[in-house]
């Protein structure tokens, strides 16, 4: 399902919106729309597909079209253009836990601050506890997202992301809720460096292979616990996601998290236009 993938390129747009100081009425249009669609049961690919997005809740003719273009194309030109109009680099700061819009507009406007190493460095100097509404404890608290978030997004070795892929593979694999389970990603495709460890997992009881997953002995710390998706941190503060999906749809969906951004959009036009 793509429905949190959607969700999250609406929310982008509405904190855009937002640093913009656009009609809030718009930007609530855009948090109502990414709310509805992250949490509703059917797959935002079938209602495309079926030509039925007036259907979800929030979502008019203009954000129709817009989720169309996205889902046709993976790309929004109106979120391009959006992220063009604002400063260099302001939205690398809306990455940051705890930043928000507001506050990532107020600490460039009043620091010159664009990109998340020069906001942990204004954080390390304590610059930004002498900013509006950012005392001591906030800024320790955003200089330790910003640390986190650069730990997670650094690439890693071929050599250091198999080895952890594999033990978490082989903790899992024996657990009686488990049917398949598999790396993905780009450790699938043996790219030289990995970015986030990906795993798929086919199961039933997806909440039990969640509760065995974020309770490995490896595990220092849980990013995410959701009843089908999980993250954590283990040593060498490495990033692992794991996936639940129905063992039925379990082969297209192992193809769909090892392909590339540009696979899966090359494979999704093609199914479009033999009408899959």
């Amino acid at each position: 399902m793509r429905n949190s993938e959607v969700a999250q390129l609406l929310e982008n747009v509405a904190s855009l919106l937002e640093i913009r100081e656009e009609n809030p009425f718009r930007i609530r249009a855009y948090h109502e729309a990414a709310r509805h669609i992250e949490s509703m049961a059917e797959d935002i690919a079938k209602l495309h597909q079926e030509g039925r997005l007036r259907e979800i809740p929030g979502v008019g003719e203009s954000l129709a079209a817009k989720i169309d273009e996205y889902m046709r194309t993976g790309s929004l030109r109106y979120y391009e253009e959006l992220k063009e109009q604002i400063a260099p680099g302001l939205g690398q700061l809306l990455e940051v836990p705890g930043v928000g819009p507001r506050r990532a507009k107020m600490i460039h406007e009043h620091l010159g601050i664009t990109t998340i190493e020069q906001l942990r460095k204004a954080a390390e100097e304590h610059k930004l506890r002498t900013l509006p509404g950012i005392r001591e404890k906030t800024e320790e608290k955003i200089l330790r997202e910003v640390q986190r978030l650069q730990e997670r997004t650094r690439r890693l070795l071929l050599g250091v992301a198999l080895p952890a892929a594999e033990q978490v593979v082989g903790m899992l694999k024996g657990h009686t809720a488990v049917q398949r389970i598999d790396p993905a990603g780009s450790i699938r495709r043996m790219k030289e460096t990995i970015g986030d460890i990906d795993i798929l997992a086919a199961s039933h009881r997806p909440r039990e292979v969640m509760a065995a997953f974020t309770s490995l002995p490896i595990v220092k710390e849980i990013l995410l616990k959701g009843p089908t998706k999980s993250s954590v941190l283990v040593e060498g503060n490495l990033q692992i996601d794991l996936r639940v999906i129905k063992p039925d749809e379990y082969g297209a969906a192992l193809q769909y998290f090892t392909g590339s951004k540009a696979n899966q959009i090359a494979v999704r036009g093609q199914g479009i236009r033999e009408g899959l």
